[in-house]
């Protein structure tokens, strides 16, 4: 039984001209081609396996397990994110304002109708020449009369003669009086806000003055506070532990790779503490003091809203450091 066994293997076993047909899912017709181009770069590849063989290293020169975890380029961007985060205490973390409400008087713009002011300089001009024709008939008149020595009509032409002196001089008023442009204002009321804003080292400085009435609040606003305190503690203690682990970390290649795997895991503990206070800020919460009438910008309660508007760009510069420091950590 076995040799027929063996007989019947040694039947269905494919050839190596068959074999070779088959390289990888394609199938070439014909006979293969040679590996090598001629015996002389076959011999010098194989006096090359046989060294390296020799020398005991049994890996590719390109394997990527030879290469370095962590290069130099990504070590100085590791350095920089890690620095920003401590800077960015600094800068401003929180911003609330308060609305001022002031009254601006606008003056209100005067428009002239060019065809009314054309006929009222042409009347007020002939309104003049019929004023200085008529004084000088009327002195024309009294000379006349002067000389007749009529006194009564001297002194009726020199009544007719006021009287028309008046009509004119009152036409002159009106049409001087038609030319004035007069200049109104309007009062209106322009609201401007004055921003109050608290690094994030300000913001730890200032608890004193501040947690006394966040803590007096609800729980929510609490909890919250709290949240954002240890947050910015860790921009001061992870920073540093990652400049520890990236060049103060002894050891091989791999050892100082798998410790610090370890520490930019950490990385991720600001932004899940971030997401926790935002979600927790979906829930709202009363305040324990008149926030309305200290900024504005607060409102009657805390919210979404409230905590999205207080964050400002200092905060969110942080978080994008230690996002930073944990992708890489993700990459080891």
């Amino acid at each position: 039984m076995p040799e027929k066994d063996k007989k019947k293997n040694s039947s269905n076993r494919v050839s190596d001209k068959d074999r070779f047909k088959y390289i990888g899912f394609e199938v070439f017709p014909g006979t293969p081609k040679d590996l090598f181009k001629s015996d002389t770069e076959k011999d010098k590849l194989v006096d090359e396996v046989r060294k390296k063989r020799g020398s005991g290293n049994v890996l590719r020169d390109d394997n990527s397990l030879m290469k370095e975890r962590i290069s130099s380029f990504d070590r100085i961007i590791l350095t920089v994110a890690s620095v920003v985060i401590i800077l960015t205490l600094f800068f401003p973390w929180y911003a609330v304002y308060n609305e001022i409400e002031e009254t601006v008087k606008e003056q209100a713009p005067a428009t002239i109708d060019s065809t009314a002011l054309a006929f009222t300089s042409d009347s007020f001009k002939a309104d003049s020449m019929a004023v200085s024709e008529t004084v000088g008939d009327s002195t024309a008149m009294l000379a006349e009369t002067a000389s007749e020595e009529k006194t009564p009509a001297v002194t009726e032409e020199t009544e007719g003669t006021t009287g028309e002196d008046q009509q004119g001089a009152s036409a002159t008023n009106e049409g001087s009086s038609s030319e004035e442009i007069l200049h109104s204002y309007v009062a209106k009321k322009k609201i401007h806000k004055e921003y109050v804003r608290k690094s994030g080292i300000g913001s730890l400085i200032s608890i004193g003055s501040i947690g006394g009435s966040l803590f007096s609040s609800g729980f929510i606003l609490i909890l919250t506070a709290i949240v954002l305190i240890i947050y910015t503690l860790l921009c001061i203690g992870l920073p540093i532990y990652t400049l520890f682990g990236i060049y103060g970390i002894k050891g091989s290649p791999d050892e100082k790779a798998t410790r610090l795997k370890k520490i930019f895991r950490y990385n991720w503990l600001p932004l899940c503490l971030f997401i926790l206070a935002l979600f927790l800020s979906f829930f709202g919460g009363n305040y324990g003091f008149d926030a309305n009438a200290t900024f504005s910008s607060l409102g009657d309660s805390y919210g979404i809203g409230v905590f999205l508007g207080s964050l400002s760009w200092g905060i969110v510069m942080s978080l994008g450091g230690f996002i930073l420091t944990a992708v890489k950590g993700a990459e080891i």
